[in-house]
This record gives C-alpha cells, sequence and structure tokens, in this order.
C-alpha cells in the first residue's frame, strides 16, 4: 500500500441542509492549479472525486450565467455519504498521505444513531481533525437574522461539535467555521464586518464552549467567509403558503463568470493542521528517519508557504489559535 494510502486524514463537514457544502467542495477542487501556484505543494484528486466535482462545478457555472437563479447542484440525498480524497504531497513524489471529505445531507445530524448513514457520519466526524462547519449567510444576515435559528439550527451544531470535544479530550481539533452564499455582504469592508460580528453572535454559545480553559488549549478556530461562485447574490426571501421559506438569488449581470472567491482558505488552514496531526500520528521512530533524509520536512514547508501565502485577507479571523498553526496565523484579520 502506498504512504498515501495508509495515511487518510478525514475533515468533517458540518451544517444544515442546502448550507452549500458541496459547492463549496467543488469550489474549492477548481482552485487547486492556482493556489498552490509555484509552490511545491501538490494536490491530486483520488478516484471519482475529480469527476463528481467536475460535475458540481459545472452546475455552478451554469448558475452563474442566469438573471434569475433557480435551482443548484442537486441536495445530498438522506441515504448517501459521499467521501472525496485528495492526495497530499510535493510536486512530482509520491503522495505523503490523504485529506478526505465526507459530504452527507445536513438532515442526518439531527439522529446520528438513528441510521447506518447516521452513524458513518459519525464515525466520520469523530475521526476528524478538522470539521468545517457551513453557514448559510442570508439566513444568518437577512431579516436581522429572523431565520437563523430555523434555517442553520446553531444548537445543533453546538451539541455536535460538544460531542467531538468530549469523545476524544486527547485529539487536536481545528474548528473551520465558513460563510457561504454570502457575495452580497462581503462586496464592501463594512459588510464584511458585519458579517463576522454576526457570526460571533449566531454562534456564541458554541464560540464560548470552545473558549473554555479545558477546551482551548486542544481547539483551534477560524472563521472565514468564502464566496463559492462570485457572481451569484442572494435576493430576496418569501413565504411560501404551506409555512415554508425560500431564498431567492440572481446573477450579478448576465451571463456573468463563474469566478469563485477565498475557497482556498479552508484549504490552507486545513492543510496545515492536518500535516501536524499527520505527523503526530506517525511516531516517534519514523519521523526521526524522515527527518534525517527530510522528506516530511520538506513537505511542511511546502504547506508552510501555500498556508502563508493566503494568509493576509480582510474577512478572517484566526478565533483561537493552535500549535498546529501557523505562527502568523495568530493575528486577527477583520473585526475581533
Amino acid at each position: 500500500m502506498s504512504e498515501s494510502g495508509r495515511h487518510v486524514l478525514d475533515v468533517g463537514m458540518l451544517g444544515p441542509s442546502g448550507a452549500g457544502k458541496t459547492s463549496l467542495l467543488a469550489s474549492m477542487y477548481v482552485q487547486y492549479p492556482s493556489v498552490t501556484g509555484a509552490t511545491d505543494l501538490d494536490l491530486t484528486p483520488v478516484g471519482e472525486t475529480a469527476a463528481k466535482l467536475t460535475d458540481a462545478v459545472s452546475v455552478l457555472e451554469s448558475l452563474s450565467r442566469s438573471v434569475q437563479v433557480r435551482g443548484g447542484i442537486e441536495q445530498t440525498t438522506t441515504t448517501d455519504v459521499h467521501r472525496y480524497e485528495i492526495a497530499v504531497g510535493r510536486k512530482g513524489r509520491k503522495p505523503r498521505f490523504r485529506m478526505c471529505f465526507t459530504d452527507y445531507a445536513g438532515e442526518v445530524l439531527r439522529d446520528l444513531d438513528g441510521s447506518p448513514v447516521g452513524r458513518k457520519v459519525r464515525a466520520s466526524l469523530h475521526n476528524s481533525p478538522v470539521v468545517v462547519l457551513a453557514v448559510d449567510t442570508p439566513a444568518l444576515m437577512a431579516l436581522d437574522g429572523e431565520y437563523h435559528q430555523r434555517i442553520n439550527l446553531p444548537h445543533l451544531m453546538y451539541e455536535r461539535i460538544k460531542e467531538l470535544v468530549v469523545e476524544d479530550e486527547q485529539r487536536p481539533r481545528l474548528l473551520i467555521i465558513v460563510p457561504l452564499k454570502c457575495e452580497r455582504w462581503v462586496a464592501t469592508r463594512q459588510g464584511t464586518e458585519a458579517l463576522m460580528e454576526r457570526v460571533r453572535e449566531g454562534y456564541r454559545p458554541l464560540l464560548d464552549y470552545i473558549a473554555h480553559a479545558d477546551v482551548r488549549p486542544r481547539v483551534g478556530c477560524v472563521i472565514t467567509p468564502v464566496q463559492t461562485t462570485g457572481s451569484i447574490v442572494f435576493s430576496t426571501i418569501k413565504e411560501t403558503p404551506g409555512g415554508g421559506v425560500q431564498f431567492h438569488y440572481r446573477s450579478r449581470t448576465p451571463g456573468a463568470p463563474y469566478r469563485p472567491v477565498d475557497t482556498d482558505q479552508p484549504l490552507r488552514y486545513a492543510l496545515r493542521f492536518v500535516l501536524g496531526e499527520y505527523r503526530r500520528k506517525r511516531g516517534f521512530w519514523r519521523e526521526a528517519v524522515d527527518e534525517v533524509f527530510g522528506t516530511d520536512l520538506a513537505l511542511q514547508d511546502a504547506v508552510a508557504t501555500f498556508a502563508k501565502s493566503g494568509s493576509e485577507r480582510d474577512g478572517l479571523q484566526v478565533v483561537q489559535d493552535h500549535p498546529h498553526l501557523s505562527p502568523a496565523a495568530g493575528a486577527v484579520r477583520g473585526r475581533a
């Protein structure tokens, strides 16, 4: 078995149905070549990952060209669990480990013990050193957050993250909170600052919990808004006769290009953190051998270069630092 096959590190996804988890993964994937650029880091999709995410990107590109946006990427059903694997290594060399992103319908989070899919999701989250919490930004921001509790289910997300922290008191974890569908609000600095402040208010119980003295040393937290299309903006909310609610979107201009923004940010922080976990899990003796030959140290340098090159952004807050993150990540961008 290859080195990367022996070492698979999970990145768990949290968030309600329809928040945009699949869109985030697709937009991250399409930017791999441009964001790794001239660095020595290489990211390679494994198995069906490239084909599945390419199909999702095609849908996003089509939506960007529409004036009135209807539909979107088909939502993951409650019977599906999708695993997207990315091999990580240096250019021109064999990968050292894999990152595995698990995608599923947010509705599954209501009962993780009630179905085989729920149990798979629980196992994936338990094994994930990095957890990405997707936030439906229009639900959080529009009409003064009237639909935040109903759509984003912040208390349920709080309970799921608390379970992870309690289940394994020794495992370091990184929580990346990612406001999605935020194009309308991050168009200005003032809008970005208002969004970051609302995230901290809307997830206050969760942030207070991980800030507790007994939890803080082992849990890092980053907030980073992501524009998964760059061209589709929230328009209005309409309630349906049956008591439901519909969020409507529009393209900035007819034929606007699909141009995701900041989708690399969650990847940069996730990579830095899982590299620390990869080295920790391999054990002292294997790491000592690799240090003699410089293999893992070279990869560490490649990841560090990649992570650092994208850290100077407005609208990024490192809420809690962690040793697995780069020292430069301690600075806070935007309002604290």
